[in-house]
């Protein structure tokens, strides 16, 4: 493997799923769930991969990019991308937020580091991928994204 071509990117596979729970709120409220997996590409190179997460952001529609995010803490802070490869994912995020539009979401990782099947160990310190993606979020509904991390 060409180490120096080592990158990380988003990917969205089955982008959103969403259940209509059938029940409404005062607080306009809905419940967003994030999965994370692994596209597969370069990842039989490693024993294992871990991506320590720091949040991942949610970005309201109509508001400027520069602003408008709403962050997310992680229930899993550390994936480890070996474990989630093809169609297994690892719930990251379940929160409840305010209905509405997102357009975009960004995830923060403050760590990723890997080992090689040869032994050696592999830091590439901190990233922050931000991809377009379009969710509406009723009241009371859940919706679910899928983020496929890709190790090339």
């Amino acid at each position: 493997m060409n180490l120096r071509r080592l990158t990380i990117g988003l990917f969205f596979v089955l982008s959103a799923f969403s259940n209509d729970l059938g029940c409404s709120s005062s607080s306009h409220q809905g419940t967003i769930e994030i999965l994370i997996s692994d596209h597969r590409d370069a990842i039989g190179d490693f024993s294992s991969f871990e991506v320590e997460l720091s949040s991942i952001d949610l970005h309201r529609a109509g508001e400027p990019i520069e602003t408008g995010w709403l962050e997310l803490q992680p229930l899993l802070p550390l994936v480890d991308l070996t474990e989630v490869i093809g169609e297994d994912s690892v719930l990251t995020v379940r929160q409840s937020i305010p209905a509405g539009s997102y357009d975009a979401i960004r995830i923060n990782a403050s760590d990723v580091r890997g080992n090689l099947l040869e032994g050696e160990e592999i830091t590439l310190g901190s990233f922050s991928e931000t991809a377009r993606q379009e969710v509406a979020l009723a009241d009371g509904q859940t919706a679910t994204l899928l983020v496929d991390l890709k190790v090339q």
